[in-house]
């Protein structure tokens, strides 16, 4: 059993019944609605909204699959499975699942900056050898002078030039709320070097109260994290999930392990910080 809130925390559930199936999906479709560089699931056999059902937008993704988000927040949302049971994007927990994650899938769609450095197994699409589930997506836009990105249902794209100032990986609970995922991946951009090419107002932002800089910005439409200006405008904050190519950096390590989530482990070999950096 466990419970789970978005991160404006107007919608709340409540999990029970056999936890399984937590993957690591590396699909484009995920990247994109998350921000992160991947999403994070696993199976429950029940569901109950204890509050905020209200507050619940979807985004039809594909013929086959409607996913949901917070209208408010954008948080990504608990899906029903077309089987039985729901979806549950591991990040919005409250509590420890007392699962762990089993595998990696979809790994052919990979963000080109993330490499995968734990020992689980990995696997072409779910891993089943059934390719009739897999929902075919458009080639994203990529320029040769420019990094691209924009949302997964195509109304918000942006793109920006020369290379982000940083990039780093955050554990902290208010960017795993706003992704739905293990960690925030973000990159860092100069005002001045972004230019919205659709959809601006489209983007709907979320200020977390009490936070002093904190919020989170995302596509109305479908979700999807997008970038975000900082209080005096003069830098974004980029979900690397939102970007058509590689960012051009490496991050520089995780930050706010302090607040990790219970069942995320950090394998690769990168600095690491309780809280902000100290260096």
């Amino acid at each position: 059993m466990a419970n789970g809130s978005c991160l404006c925390g107007e919608v709340r559930f409540h999990i029970s019944g056999d936890l399984s199936a937590m993957t690591h999906c590396h699909c484009s479709m995920c990247r994109k609605l998350h921000g992160s560089l991947f999403a994070t699931m696993m199976l429950a056999e029940e569901l109950t909204y204890s509050k905020g059902e209200d507050y619940i937008g979807t985004h039809i993704a594909s013929s086959e699959l409607t996913r949901t988000f917070c209208k408010q927040c954008g948080s990504s949302l608990p899906e029903k499975s077309t089987n039985a049971g729901y979806y549950i994007p591991a990040g919005l927990l409250d509590d420890d699942p007392g699962v762990r994650p089993e595998s990696h899938i979809f790994t052919e769609s990979k963000a080109d900056c993330y490499t995968i450095t734990d020992n689980l197994t990995q696997h072409i699409h779910y891993g089943d050898g059934n390719t009739n589930r897999d929902i075919k997506q458009p080639e994203p836009s990529v320029k040769q002078n420019a990094i691209t990105g924009g949302c997964q249902c195509g109304a918000v794209s942006f793109e920006f030039s020369g290379k982000p100032k940083m990039m780093m990986n955050c554990h902290c609970t208010r960017c795993r709320k706003a992704k739905s995922a293990a960690h925030a991946t973000n990159a860092f951009v100069p005002a001045d070097q972004l230019i919205w090419n659709s959809g601006k107002a489209k983007i709907q932002e979320y200020a977390l109260p009490d936070a002093e800089r904190f919020g989170h910005a995302f596509c109305s439409d479908c979700g999807s994290s997008v970038p975000r200006a900082s209080a005096d405008g003069a830098m974004y904050n980029i979900p690397v999930g939102s970007l058509n190519q590689a960012p051009g950096i490496e991050a520089k390590g995780h930050i706010y392990i302090g607040s990790k989530a219970p069942w995320f482990e950090v394998s690769e070999d990168k600095p690491q910080w309780d809280e902000m950096p100290t260096a």
